[in-house]
């Protein structure tokens, strides 16, 4: 058959089939076309690393997903101390106490595949050479030491791995200090809000006020989740917000930002001056900036080309380093090799872990804190206000309300209807217990690594 007549018999068959088949096997083509240039482009490592799409954050799904080994024992380097722990930090004996602790660093167990190929890389040479005077080997194999070109690349370049190392842990060590001193910003100024909501809004106003506090623990609670998805949002605020708060929250596209529409939307239905309002908002925006600042820092990671270069350079000089010692050390290059790595490897752990800072930081017991304070304001706003009233401060007594008890007392104000003016005061009732749970004591386990 000739090769016009093949031609035109495929030419036929694709005119008799039909249009949909003919368009799904095109569209198939295409489909298989985009998938392989995806494909490509995934395995290319100079490929740009595209961010997370919004919300991935906010664990939406509400489940908490498995993490490998490497992560869950970020849970163990969140240490808070108090003076007993500061007493044993200091502890004379601490020195050898760390040595004996070796094995339990999960530091050193994370670095431990590098590790352990400088070690085999030390052995296998040490084997080798050790078969080669030994005459175990067939002519011909080439001795490895002395090498001068392996020597004189680890000589003339561990300034440079230093310089590396050094920049690279102090970086990580000031994005965790960032972290650390933005979430102490929030601890402060969630007390300061809670306070002023104590003070500033009418004594009238219980219900805001109990809104107020169940916001801004709320708010922490879902900051902690944002950046630790490894609790659900129906866990940490079941007794917090009311079911119909609860659910609103958690189908909301962001939800620290709804918690902080919340709050503002409680401080703006609430009559009072408007400079005290001013305050609270003023404080109401460092939340934003708490938010964006630890979302910055989870989004932008230390250039990554800096990172690869260093983990690139870091490897390739401990593969060299047997071949430079073996004509110093003979077979004390083993265990050499090996120390060396693991200090080496442990300090570049230690600016990988510190790098994403909110894995191993207490977050967690930083919302103990805050919802502790809030709530206990929030409690003994009442009692506050009556001790201090009867200590002879009048002007603290509220303005006479059906629902209260009058007493006798003089105001010292203009009478500006927040219980300033002149007249009959009224003893404020304590307010009910809070909806949530204070905890009276927060334990936190300190590892001993």
């Amino acid at each position: 058959m000739s090769s016009s007549t093949m031609l035109r018999g495929q030419q036929q068959q694709r005119l008799s089939m039909p249009r949909g088949l003919g368009s799904a096997l095109h569209g198939s083509r295409l489909s298989r076309s985009r998938m392989i240039v995806v494909a490509n482009a995934a395995k290319d490592p100079n490929a740009p690393i595209q961010s997370n799409p919004l919300g991935a954050l906010s664990s939406q799904a509400g489940t908490v997903t498995p993490v490998p080994r490497s992560e869950e024992a970020r849970k163990y380097f969140r240490t808070v101390y108090d003076f007993p722990q500061w007493q044993t930090h200091r502890n004379q004996y601490r020195l050898m106490r760390r040595l004996f602790t070796i094995p339990q660093s999960h530091i050193i167990q994370n670095a431990l595949p590098s590790i352990l190929w400088v070690g085999v890389v030390s052995t296998s040479l040490a084997a080798y050479n050790t078969a080669l005077d030994q005459h175990m080997l067939p002519d011909g194999f080439p001795s490895l030491t002395p090498n001068a070109a392996c020597s004189a690349f680890i000589t003339n370049t561990s300034v440079a791995l230093s310089l590396l190392l050094v920049f690279r842990t102090n970086t990580s060590y000031g994005r965790w200090d960032e972290a650390r001193k933005m979430w102490g910003g929030l601890l402060n100024r969630s007390r300061d809000i809670m306070r002023q909501g104590a003070t500033c809004f009418p004594d009238d106003q219980v219900e805001a006020k109990k809104a107020l506090a169940r916001w801004v623990v709320a708010f922490a609670r879902a900051l902690r989740i944002h950046f630790q998805p490894e609790v659900t949002l129906e866990s940490e605020l079941k007794n917090i917000l009311t079911p119909a708060e609860l659910d609103m929250l958690a189908k909301s596209q962001h939800r620290p930002v709804r918690a902080i529409h919340a709050i503002s939307q409680i401080i703006q239905s609430v009559p009072m001056s408007s400079i005290h309002q001013m305050q609270m908002s003023t404080n109401l925006t460092f939340f934003h900036d708490v938010l964006g600042g630890c979302e910055r820092l989870l989004r932008a990671p230390i250039p990554v080309s800096y990172t690869r270069h260093t983990a690139r350079f870091l490897f390739t000089w401990l593969t060299l380093l047997p071949f430079a010692l073996y004509g110093t050390c003979g077979y004390a290059v083993v265990p050499v090799c090996t120390g060396i790595a693991a200090v080496l490897c442990g300090i570049e752990e230690i600016g990988v872990q510190c790098e994403e800072p909110f894995g191993i930081l207490p977050l967690d017991v930083i919302c103990n804190r805050i919802q502790a304070d809030v709530m206990a304001t929030l409690k003994d706003d009442a009692d506050t206000k009556t001790i201090l009233a009867e200590a002879g401060l009048s002007g603290l007594l509220p303005v006479s309300s059906p629902s209260y008890a009058t007493a006798n007392g003089n105001g010292n104000g203009n009478g500006n209807g927040n219980g300033n003016g002149n007249g009959n005061g009224v003893v404020m009732p304590q307010v009910s217990s809070t909806p949530a749970s204070v905890p009276a004591t927060m334990t936190v386990n300190i590892s001993p690594r």
